[in-house]
């Protein structure tokens, strides 16, 4: 079967259940920037048809935050400057 989405964070495969969808990032909680948003071509108008199919296979969809650089970048630093203290 060809896959619904064409995306590196779209994961798709058949359970006992029937077919999972879902996108990884949105899964994970992961923030993209723009460019990496960009360059997988995950827009909003996309997201939208990626929460659409989520929620009518699976039953609820969760698609990734797209942020700037330099938020994305402070969030990723976080951790390592609480685990410093």
């Amino acid at each position: 079967m060809k896959k619904m989405v064409e995306c590196p964070n779209w994961k798709e495969y058949q359970s006992l259940n029937g077919w999972v969808m879902f996108c990884s990032a949105g899964a994970y909680g992961k923030k993209l920037t723009v460019q990496e948003a960009r360059s997988c071509g995950c827009t909003a108008l996309q997201r939208d048809k990626c929460k659409k199919i989520m929620e009518n296979n699976v039953g609820f969809g969760l698609v990734p935050e797209v942020c700037e650089e330099a938020l994305v970048e402070r969030e990723a630093r976080l951790p390592v400057l609480a685990a410093k203290k």
